[in-house]
C-alpha cells in the first residue's frame, strides 16, 4: 500500500523580490528600503527590476508512489532538490503545484534543534518537541525514560539546552523524533553531526523502524550509510526525478553522474618509448560502480612499448581521497612481469585487488611511468577513480583476467601518510 503519493510536485522561488513578503518584520522592510536607495544611488536599479522577475524552480514535475515500510534514500548534487522535497513532505513549506498525499502520522528531523526552544531544559524540551511532533502527554511520558536512554543525556537533562553542543541537539532531536509511533521518518543529512557510535545507533534504530513497518525517507551523502539502511533510492537533478529504483542501481547511477568518478581511462598518452591507452577497475557486477570490502576485483592496464628499454618503470600508485599516496608497485618489483617493457608490442595486464584490505571509503589508482633516473613520462594524470562500502555482498559474477599477479599486500611499498 502507498503510504506517500506525489503527482507533478513543484515548489518554485522567487529569487531578488525583496520587500514583496507580507509577512516582513519591520527590520527587513527597513533593511530592504535602505538596499534599493543604495542601490539606486549607484546605478543598480535597472538590475534590480530585473532580479525581481528571476524565477527558480527547486522541484519540477515530481512523480512519486513510496510504498509502507520502503526505506528510500534522496539523492543528488547539493541544489538538486532533496531537502525542499522533504520539507514539502514533511509540511514545514507549500508546493506551488501538485499534488501530495501522505497517510499516517509524521515525524522529521530536518535541522538540528528543530522543534527546541533554547531557553528551556532536556527535559522540558522532550515534552515540548513531542507536543509539537503529535505525541500526547501520556505518551511522552511512557516513552521519557527510552528517549533520555538512547540520547545519552542524562547528566544534562535539567540544563538549557542553549549549553548543548551541536551534537548533543542532534542526540535529543533523533531520539524524540525516532520515538513518536509514527508511519513516516523523515531524516535530512543531520546525523553527519553526531558520533560514529551514535550514527551507529541511529541507523540501527531506523532499520528496526523499518523492519516494523514505518517508512523512512533518508537525505545522506554517506553512501556507506545509505547502503547499508535503504532499499530504495530516488535520484534528483536539478529539481527532476532522474531515476526511482533499488538502492544498489540507484547509487550506482550517482556515482557515475558525479564529475569525479570514474572506474574507467582511455586516451593515448607517452612518448616514443611507451603509449598507454587504457585503465580502469573492473566491476564485479556490471550493474554497480562501487564495491564491497568482501569483494576482489581487478586493476587492469594497456599500453604499447614502442621503444623497448630495461630503465623503463611502469608501476601505479593507491591513493585516498585527499591524494595522498598509500602504497605504490612498480612492475620491476616481480620476476614474472621483467620482461614486459624489453620487448614491442601491445601489453594487457590485470592485477588483483583485494578490497577486504582496505576502510570503507573512496580511493584512486594512479599510473606511474617514467625513465630511470632520465625523464618522466607521464605528464597528464591516468587515474581510476572508485568507492568501498562495508556493507557483506555475495558476489554473483565471476571475474576473469588475462594474467594474475600483484595482489594488494604483496610486493607493495607501504607509504606513512
Amino acid at each position: 500500500m502507498n503510504i506517500i503519493e506525489i503527482e507533478n510536485l513543484s515548489k518554485k522561488y522567487a529569487i531578488g523580490q525583496e520587500g514583496q513578503n507580507p509577512y516582513a518584520s519591520a527590520k527587513e522592510i527597513l533593511s530592504n528600503a535602505l538596499k534599493r536607495g543604495l542601490r539606486t544611488l549607484i546605478g543598480l536599479k535597472t538590475e534590480e527590476k530585473r532580479h525581481a522577475r528571476e524565477e527558480f524552480w527547486a522541484l519540477n514535475n515530481v512523480s512519486l508512489n513510496i510504498q509502507e515500510g520502503d526505506r528510500v534514500a534522496f539523492l543528488g548534487r547539493n541544489g538538486a532538490g532533496k531537502s525542499t522535497l522533504l520539507k514539502i513532505l514533511a509540511r514545514i513549506t507549500e508546493p506551488t503545484q501538485g499534488r501530495l498525499r501522505i497517510r499516517g502520522r509524521i515525524s522529521s528531523l530536518l535541522e538540528v534543534g528543530t522543534g527546541f526552544h533554547p531557553d528551556l531544559t532536556g527535559r522540558e524540551n522532550i515534552f515540548l518537541n513531542g507536543a509539537v511532533m503529535g505525541m500526547s502527554y501520556e505518551e511522552i511520558r511512557k516513552k521519557f525514560d527510552e528517549i533520555v536512554a538512547f540520547a545519552e543525556i542524562e547528566k544534562f537533562l535539567d540544563t538549557p539546552i542553549k549549553r548543548y553542543s551541536s551534537g548533543m541537539y542532534m542526540r535529543l532531536g533523533f531520539a524524540v523524533a525516532a520515538h513518536l509511533e509514527s508511519d513516516l521518518l523523515i531524516v535530512d543529512e543531520v546525523l553527519a553531526v553526531g558520533d560514529a557510535q551514535f550514527q551507529e545507533k541511529c541507523m540501527k534504530k531506523m532499520n528496526e523502524m523499518g523492519a516494523q513497518g514505518s517508512t523512512v525517507l533518508f537525505v545522506s551523502h554517506n553512501l556507506n550509510s545509505v547502503l547499508s539502511l535503504c532499499n530504495k533510492g530516488v535520484l534528483l537533478e536539478q529539481g527532476e526525478v532522474k531515476a526511482f529504483e533499488p538502492i544498489e542501481q540507484c547509487v550506482s547511477r550517482y556515482v557515475k553522474s558525479c564529475p569525479v568518478a570514474g572506474l574507467k581511462w582511455n586516451g593515448d598518452v607517452g612518448d616514443e618509448h611507451i603509449r598507454f591507452s587504457h585503465a580502469s577497475v573492473k566491476a564485479v557486477c556490471a550493474e554497480r560502480e562501487f564495491f564491497y570490502q568482501d569483494e576482489k576485483s581487478y586493476l587492469n592496464m594497456e599500453f604499447e612499448v614502442l621503444q623497448p628499454h630495461p630503465d623503463l618503470m611502469v608501476g601505479f600508485s593507491l591513493l585516498n581521497l585527499k591524494g595522498q599516496v598509500l602504497a605504490r608497485s612498480r612492475l620491476c618489483d616481480h620476476p614474472e612481469y621483467e620482461d614486459v617493457v624489453t620487448r614491442s608490442g601491445v601489453q594487457r595486464l590485470s592485477f588483483l585487488i583485494d578490497f577486504s584490505l582496505f576502510h570503507p571509503g573512496e580511493y584512486q589508482f594512479k599510473i606511474d611511468c617514467s625513465l630511470l633516473n632520465r625523464k618522466r613520462i607521464l605528464h597528464e594524470d591516468i587515474v581510476v577513480r572508485f568507492a568501498i562500502y562495508s556493507q557483506n555482498r555475495q558476489l554473483k559474477h565471476e571475474v576473469g583476467v588475462e594474467k594474475e599477479g600483484m595482489t594488494l599486500g604483496n610486493g607493495w611499498t607501504r607509504l606513512e601518510v
